[in-house]
């Protein structure tokens, strides 16, 4: 029988072969000839208890607080050494989801927002030969104008009270570019905030931290400050009035004003 399949293999390559004198032979009919699947490699030993002690994680099974078993009896579950489960506990304390006290043992850590946020942050940096800043820039402008919508449907009166804390620290600081562009960040981070949605503060605070060197830069053009200050301004009018189609179309032209200062800034100033 595999004589036979192995016959009828080659025939069917041998006429393959001969029908490619007149025409292309067809996708599907030339990768009928191909048997073999890409080999796959198994993953280190260390990788996959790592991997079934992060489901177990995720799955909510092990909880923050819990003390993983000692070594030896995850050895004897995972039929593995203890060197493999040390590597194991270690891919997961770098992924902040173990934490090893001396003398006490492993625990599940919570995993905080900030955690997150750092490890964005950190792929933007790291990645920023390709994640340019009009890349950031667009997406800030996806994020931002619907923050600013849903901020002015849920704000409270003490939020509106926190956005005229920040516009009043902006308005001292409108003759330091350093400081306003801090300023100007904190305001953009507390309507993620007035969203009530945690993964907008989430997602929007590692793309400010990672503008806030070309925001500096804008913040030197004459006039920037003051027309940056402004436009706040009438975000935060939109949000007391309750009015989520005016927030959203004054962020809007906030996010093209920043787009337009910030790209001239690091044409003049960036070397």
């Amino acid at each position: 029988m595999l004589v036979a399949e192995g016959l009828t293999s080659v025939l069917l390559y041998d006429i393959m072969q001969s029908y490619q004198f007149f025409t292309p032979v067809p996708p599907f009919l030339a990768m009928s000839t191909n048997v073999y699947q890409p080999v796959k490699r198994q993953e280190k030993l260390s990788v996959q208890v790592a991997d079934q002690l992060q489901s177990s994680i995720l799955a909510n099974e092990l909880k923050p607080g819990d003390r993983l078993p000692p070594e030896r009896v995850l050895c004897d579950r995972f039929e593995v050494s203890r060197t493999v489960i040390r590597e194991a506990i270690s891919i997961l304390e770098a992924k902040g989801l173990l934490t090893s006290k001396g003398g006490s043992g492993t625990y599940v850590r919570a995993i905080q927002s900030g955690d997150v946020a750092d490890s964005i942050g950190m792929y933007i940096s790291a990645q920023s030969h390709l994640v340019s800043l009009e890349d950031l820039i667009e997406v800030r402008r996806v994020i931002e104008i619907q923050i600013a919508s849903l901020a002015a449907e849920r704000a409270t009166p003490e939020d509106v009270e926190e956005l005229e804390q920040i516009m009043a620290a902006a308005r001292e600081a409108v003759d330091d570019p350093d400081v306003f562009a801090v300023r100007d960040l904190e305001f953009h981070v507390a309507l993620a905030r007035l969203s009530k949605n945690s993964l907008f503060e989430i997602l929007l605070e590692p793309l400010s931290d990672a503008l806030y060197k070309v925001r500096r830069l804008a913040s030197r053009l004459p006039g920037v400050t003051q027309e940056a200050l402004a436009m706040h301004q009438n975000i935060l009018d939109s949000i007391k009035a309750c009015d989520p189609q005016g927030a959203a179309s004054e962020m809007a032209k906030h996010l093209e004003q920043s787009r337009r200062v910030t790209l001239e800034g690091v044409r003049k100033f960036q070397k």
